[in-house]
């Protein structure tokens, strides 16, 4: 996972499109030798393409708390990155081959619930839907975090 992690911060330095400001860059870099401070959340393999092999879901969380997830797959022998989004999310979940990412939103009780699924034809994982969900107050609550 660290190797593919490492490819994707060179491409987007080749790129000069940077996903992460310096410091984040660096610590996920470090994260072999200095996992207490690694970035990296634990990554999931889930089948989000339909085609019976599992997928390489990564969460990257910034300096700022907002959350990257990148969602790769292996075609023909090369990793290919199918979803690059960003969020402050209070959960991710797969279910039913999709990404449902919840965030808080600015009006208490409510909650965002984007979903995410797999496009056959153009071959990446697309938002399908945003929804606004109500929970109660205390369950769109982030420690630490405001919406």
């Amino acid at each position: 996972m660290s190797a593919v992690l490492k490819a994707q911060l060179d491409a987007d330095d080749r790129r000069r499109a940077p996903a992460f400001d310096k410091k984040t860059e660096d610590r996920i870099r470090a994260c072999p030798d200095r996992p207490k401070t690694c970035p990296v959340r634990t990554p999931e393999y889930q089948d989000l393409t339909g085609d019976g092999k599992e997928d390489l879901i990564v969460g990257i969380e910034a300096e700022d708390h907002t959350v990257a997830i990148w969602v790769y797959m292996l075609k023909g022998g090369v990793v290919n990155r199918i979803l690059n989004t960003a969020g402050t999310p209070l959960a991710v979940d797969v279910t039913e081959g999709k990404l449902i990412m919840r965030e808080p939103t600015q009006t208490p009780g409510y909650e965002i619930r984007t979903v995410f699924g797999w496009n056959r034809h153009s071959q990446v994982m697309e938002m399908q839907a945003t929804e606004y969900d109500w929970q109660s107050p205390a369950a769109t609550a982030s420690p630490g975090r405001r919406p």
